[in-house]
């Protein structure tokens, strides 16, 4: 099946990430905090749950965050991509 290329271009893991506001809020609780959770960024950001979800995906496309332990969707920063 063909993809359109609004579609490529959404999930394209080669696109360079966009850094945002919000986006900002959750690395900045990764680099004081550590490994967080989902709900834990939630609650440290007062972003709502799809918003930090968004960024999350985002940043995991982009392999600057991963699982480090699925089931409680545990994430670690492994890298800062405002350092880039």
């Amino acid at each position: 099946m063909m993809r359109d290329k609004r579609y490529q271009e959404r999930y394209d893991v080669n696109m360079p990430l966009r850094i945002d506001e919000n986006t900002e809020k959750v690395i900045d609780e990764f680099v004081s905090k550590g490994n967080l959770t989902t709900g834990a960024l939630v609650d440290f950001t007062g972003l709502s749950r799809p918003t930090v979800t968004k960024r999350l995906d985002r940043l995991h496309a982009a392999e600057f965050v991963e699982y480090v332990h699925e089931p409680t969707a545990l994430w670690q920063l492994t890298k800062d991509p405002r350092t880039n």
